[in-house]
């Protein structure tokens, strides 16, 4: 059932090994799913796409001009190419977004290896991230340069019905792009 249909170019993402059970819910929503399980891939074009999103939404808020120039996927994390602007000043930056599950409850996307001049406000837009994301972004207290986020809470903020089971997020990227699962573990176990 996962594979392609003959003739068709693949979709930026593909939903596999999704399991739900069904509780009773409320009113509004009568059934309400619990994801016991899924695993999302994103090709690397997919990841490209999602990218140039983020940077734009991130140029209409920023204080700083900012415009995608590359974007390179591989097993260490996600590559960005930017160009930076504020006034007069402009800067071509470049940093990884390096992709992790520590703990596996939450994810953790944290910019390494950056090459940013010392006049971009990081700590700023990291905050103003955090503070847009309500409870399903926040500020990582042992990573400085990074946020973690909450997969389920991100999903609720965006209005699907439904909750995750207790479980552990797993995520990893490849030349081929980024994978993101997702399997219930009982609290007891």
């Amino acid at each position: 059932m996962t594979d392609p249909i003959t003739g068709r170019i693949p979709g930026h993402m593909h939903l596999t090994d999704f399991d739900i059970v069904l509780e009773p819910g409320d009113i509004r929503h009568p059934l309400r799913p619990v994801v016991q399980g899924l695993r999302l891939r994103v090709s690397n074009r997919g990841l490209q796409i999602l990218v140039q999103g983020l940077v734009d939404e991130a140029d209409r808020r920023a204080p700083v001009g900012i415009t995608l120039k590359d974007v390179r996927v591989g097993p260490h994390g996600i590559d960005l190419y930017l160009k930076m602007s504020k006034s007069i000043f402009n800067s071509d930056l470049s940093t990884r977004l390096s992709l992790s599950a520590p703990g596996g409850q939450e994810l953790r996307v944290a910019l390494t290896d950056a090459d940013m001049p010392a006049w971009v406000p990081l700590d700023m837009l990291l905050e103003q991230a955090s503070q847009r994301g309500g409870a399903a972004v926040r500020r990582d207290p042992d990573v400085r340069n990074a946020l973690l986020l909450d997969p389920a809470a991100l999903l609720t903020r965006f209005g699907v019905p439904g909750r995750f089971a207790p479980g552990r997020w797993d995520v990893s990227t490849s030349s081929d792009g980024l994978e993101l699962a997702f399997r219930e573990h009982p609290r007891d176990a």
